[in-house]
């Protein structure tokens, strides 16, 4: 069980992130995705646990980290617990699943789960063939987080379809997917809603240098 750093949704989960299942955390961009999950991480190193971080986006910021671990007056180096994985296409994502299956990680990040899937295949007639390749994928990937017993976080985007925002592939990862944590913002507070089962709640929340925290009055 790793904390979020976040109060209520720790609580919603009863402690924080559990062991042997996929944590989906989507939203459109400069919800805070990257900085949750970044919370994430050094809550798990404070624990001793060693991270596998797969960067598919080429978004990941060694100083960001470096910066809070100074924040917050961390006496070790975060970066020593984090493995950084940078990925570039599809093939290397889904090849990834054996290098996970025989390590030691103690939790797994991905950011973004989707990207390079839609990158690869963007035309209406590769739908199928995307579809079948992530469904796959996810698959086993679900299989690594239960037969290791470790959390695996994953990050999405949104998708703007005719005027509705969706999850992006979200038919294809709804049914690997245990907790959602959905994150949007309006013109003045940040929002996050929660589902787990047929559980669901939410809060608002405002963005900080050194991360994602609670509205005090909404505690």
């Amino acid at each position: 069980m790793i904390s979020t750093g976040l109060q209520q949704l720790d609580e919603f989960l009863s402690g924080g992130i559990p062991n042997g299942i996929i944590t989906d955390i989507y939203g459109s961009s400069g919800t805070g995705k990257t900085q949750l999950l970044f919370q994430i991480c050094i809550n798990a190193i404070k624990n001793g646990g060693n991270i596998l971080y797969q960067d598919t986006t080429g978004s990941f910021r060694p100083e960001r980290l470096l910066e809070i671990q100074k924040q917050q007056n961390l006496t070790f180096d975060l970066l020593e617990k984090i493995t950084v994985s940078r990925i570039t296409n599809t093939s290397e994502q889904i090849k990834s699943i054996d290098i996970m299956s025989v390590s030691n990680f103690s939790l797994i990040v991905i950011d973004n789960i989707t990207d390079l899937f839609s990158y690869e295949y963007p035309k209406e007639d590769t739908i199928f063939e995307k579809n079948s390749l992530f469904i796959k994928y996810i698959h086993n990937l679900s299989l690594v987080a239960i037969n290791k017993k470790i959390p695996i976080v994953i990050t999405n985007m949104i998708r703007n379809i005719e005027g509705t925002e969706m999850e992006n592939m979200r038919t294809a990862i709804d049914p690997f997917t245990h907790i959602k944590i959905k994150l949007t913002k309006t013109s003045s507070k940040y929002y996050a809603e929660i589902s787990w089962l047929l559980h669901k709640t939410h809060f608002s929340y405002k963005i900080y240098s050194t991360g994602l925290s609670n509205y005090p009055e909404d505690i």
